[in-house]
């Protein structure tokens, strides 16, 4: 089983360029014609979000309806628009009113990034987590690096999410051993709370093409997503 998205979009060229590029995330994307259409479908299925492609969909009339059957982001990209179309978007419950990127790439990155913010403000119960090019898929405790899967033990994956949730903050041997592990640290437990770490961070590098997202801070603790580019092991 994996993640799904709703595509709003009656353009099946469009449509189908991202179906790969989604599915290469994790993320399996379903696609409708008509607005009506999608709020039949996000009635009777769980989405990560909505996507609408504004230049080949009538979606102002039925925006406030698709809105009130679901709390997932809303997302709309067109070509051009006008102001006042984006305000009434907006105020209909859209969450994002963008232009197309160059490329689909470009465009899924961008649309993650939104999502994560979005869930993020309502608190909502996160099926995703997204930073940087990291995808957390709660759901099913998953995680891809840009476009590579990368298989965690248990504690790999507690520790990444961890530390995501604590993007940038000097967490201490005594917190993270704490989190993860359920119980208090002691010196005897730093070569498994290391170990863990190394696993992790290996990892990591080797699904990024080299980048170390892991601060060693001596005698302290570490801290996530700096801008590192060589280990510093203790």
């Amino acid at each position: 089983m994996s993640l799904r998205c709703l595509a709003v979009d009656s353009n099946l060229d469009i449509a189908n360029s991202y179906v790969k590029e989604w599915a290469e995330r994790g993320v399996r994307m379903d696609r409708v014609d008509t607005m009506p259409e999608g709020i039949k479908k996000l009635m009777s299925n769980d989405y990560i979000f909505v996507g609408i492609n504004g230049d080949a969909t009538d979606f102002l009339p039925a925006l406030k309806e698709m809105r009130s059957v679901t709390d997932i982001p809303i997302l709309i990209v067109a070509t051009h628009f006008e102001t006042s179309i984006e305000i009434e978007a907006l105020k209909s419950g859209a969450d994002l009113f963008a232009r197309w990127h160059k490329t689909p790439e470009d465009n899924v990155s961008s649309v993650l990034a939104h999502i994560d913010r979005v869930t993020e403000k309502r608190k909502a119960t996160r099926k995703i987590m997204f930073y940087k090019e990291i995808l957390v898929a709660v759901l099913y405790r998953t995680v891809f690096v840009g476009k590579t899967k990368v298989d965690l033990t248990t504690q790999e994956y507690d520790l990444l999410v961890y530390f995501i949730q604590n993007h940038g903050k000097a967490l201490s041997y005594k917190q993270i051993y704490k989190r993860v592990w359920g119980s208090d640290y002691e010196d005897a437990e730093h070569d498994a709370l290391w170990s863990a770490i190394k696993r992790l961070r290996d990892k990591l590098m080797l699904a990024s093409g080299g980048h170390d997202y892991i601060e060693t801070m001596r005698d302290y603790g570490y801290r996530f997503l700096q801008d590192k580019t060589s280990i510093d092991t203790d």
